[in-house]
């Protein structure tokens, strides 16, 4: 599923240091995230939805859709 992203979440994903993504995907947009290191924290919050942030960053550098 390719999802759309905002400028400022690119930006926010881009400058972190963290290695996961957890979200939630309403209408193919993001509509709430964590940033994080810690995956066992927000697991279930966000029904294991999540991503290792290195391989996001590299899909945002070339367009701000994602491949989710």
């Amino acid at each position: 599923m390719t999802t759309k992203i905002s400028i400022t979440t690119a930006v926010k994903i881009l400058n972190s240091s963290k290695d996961f993504i957890f979200y939630k995907v309403e209408n193919n947009r993001i509509v709430d995230f964590t940033l994080t290191n810690d995956i066992s924290r927000f697991r279930a919050r966000y029904n294991n939805k999540f991503k290792i942030l290195d391989d996001i960053k590299k899909q945002i550098k070339t367009n701000l859709k994602i491949q989710l």
